[in-house]
């Protein structure tokens, strides 16, 4: 094979252009003159074409009685001897350097260094071409593993087949990956400085992102801005769980993503392993919010998990929420981790309570209510006002009497009928804002027993 031929080919095994093969061999050659006649000399000349390499080491013509460096100086008579000709003091010879002068072990190292210039080159191009694309997502297939101690996937990226590397850390708890499957990835790190071995491209298929970004590349309205993706909790291989709001009218985020019968929510799960995808339809109103996790929730097989009530405490950033008691243990999770995922997404810190505890609470609130009017359980009682008493006739703060009207409230006497729980499931407020209500009832109506 001619010279040129054998630098196209090395070009083309390395993944380099020819200009830099020939860069690279020109480095590599001085390195070796280098190493030869010493790390200070720069005299050498090195020509590429079509015939093949050429070295020359460049002498500067000096009198004898001044050369002080027979590397880099030769003298007229010398010179002459070599070149033929008398040369002037000043000029520069240039003698032939053969790459047999170099010994074989110098060749050798030579091939070394070579080799170690391609490497570092490569390393700066794969760089250079995927720093700006850190945190997106790959197609890719597996191209072999290593069970070494920190061990993984070496995966083939498309569509260049450059290759990365899946640490088994990384990829999804129990998958068995095999030579040639197809696996969508998610690039975690690129480094630009990598230990011998190691690789440059670091993946992931445990991040929240990658699911993200699987549901932009599947779901058009996410890729549009139709929903936007509020919040992200996921327990890698089992469930993740995402808040998607909808900026357009009508379109709602669950069924539009889950879609007919799961059609397009399928894809995303089977590259995932199967894995859960829970969608939370996202509401400005927190107790919605948190309802609508909760709802969202599939803990018990076919079950959605009843919210009887949620109290809320802005101070502490705590929401109280009570539940079916055989929910309790399941929402919870084991050692709290799907409770943990809920607050994740939420913003808030979750406390669950079942019902059966819920109930003696209720009993005592209404004791507290009966108690602050002045009535027994079993008493019947009546307001003494000859005209019915609207909701902005007492001093309920705004919120209050929206609240109150929203739930379709016009007067006094309705609340009165109502027991604490029920106040609390028509109105949505938690325990203590129905009590608040109730004080307020009572600080400024006269109530009497009716006695018949």
């Amino acid at each position: 094979m001619a010279f040129p031929d054998l630098i196209t080919a090395f070009a083309k095994d390395q993944g380099v252009s020819e200009e830099l093969t020939e860069s690279i061999l020109v480095d590599a050659f001085t390195t070796l003159y280098k190493r030869e006649y010493g790390k200070e000399y720069e005299n050498i000349e090195i020509e590429i074409n079509k015939k093949g390499i050429a070295l020359w080491q460049t002498k500067t013509v000096t009198a004898k009685k001044d050369i002080e460096d027979d590397i880099c100086q030769i003298s007229p008579k010398d010179a002459k001897e070599i070149n033929g000709d008398l040369m002037e003091e000043g000029e520069i010879l240039k003698i032939a350097l053969p790459l047999a002068n170099f010994g074989r072990q110098a060749v050798q190292i030579m091939k070394q260094q070579l080799k170690q210039k391609v490497t570092d080159v490569q390393k700066d191009i794969i760089y250079g071409e995927f720093v700006d694309k850190k945190n997106s997502l790959f197609s890719g297939a597996i191209k072999s593993k290593t069970d070494r101690k920190h061990g993984g996937y070496y995966v083939s990226l498309a569509p260049n087949g450059t290759e990365a590397f899946l640490p088994y850390s990384e990829a999804l708890p129990d998958e068995v990956l095999s030579i040639g499957d197809p696996v969508r990835v998610y690039l975690k790190e690129v480094l630009q400085v990598t230990r011998k071995g190691e690789s440059q491209l670091i993946l992931t298929r445990i991040n929240p992102d990658i699911v993200q970004e699987l549901l932009k590349l599947h779901i058009p309205e996410i890729a549009d801005g139709s929903f936007i993706i509020k919040a992200v909790s996921r327990k890698p291989g089992e469930v993740t769980k995402i808040v998607l709001q909808s900026l357009v009218d009508g379109l709602d985020p669950i069924s539009v993503t889950v879609g007919k019968a799961g059609a397009r929510i399928k894809p995303i799960r089977q590259e995932l392993g199967s894995e859960r995808i829970e969608i939370v339809r996202y509401d400005l109103d927190v107790r919605e919010l948190i309802t609508n996790a909760i709802y969202a929730s599939r803990v018990l097989k076919n079950r959605i998990a009843e919210v009887f009530n949620i109290d809320l405490n802005y101070d502490t950033n705590e929401a109280y929420v009570v539940v079916a008691d055989e929910f309790l243990a399941p929402l919870i999770g084991r050692q709290g981790s799907h409770q943990r995922m809920l607050e994740e997404i939420l913003g808030w810190k979750i406390r669950f309570t079942n019902y059966s505890e819920f109930e003696e609470i209720l009993r005592e609130k209404q004791k507290e209510v009966d108690n602050m009017l002045g009535i027994s359980g079993t008493d019947e009682f009546e307001i003494v006002e000859d005209e019915i008493i609207s909701l902005d006739m007492l001093p309920f703060t705004p919120e209050q009497i929206e609240i109150l009207s929203d739930a379709g409230f016009k007067s006094i006497t309705e609340i009165l009928e109502l027991t604490v729980e029920d106040l609390t499931k028509e109105t949505g407020m938690s325990l203590n804002e129905a009590l608040a209500v109730w004080k307020i009832i009572d600080d400024n109506i006269e109530i009497e027993e009716d006695e018949e």
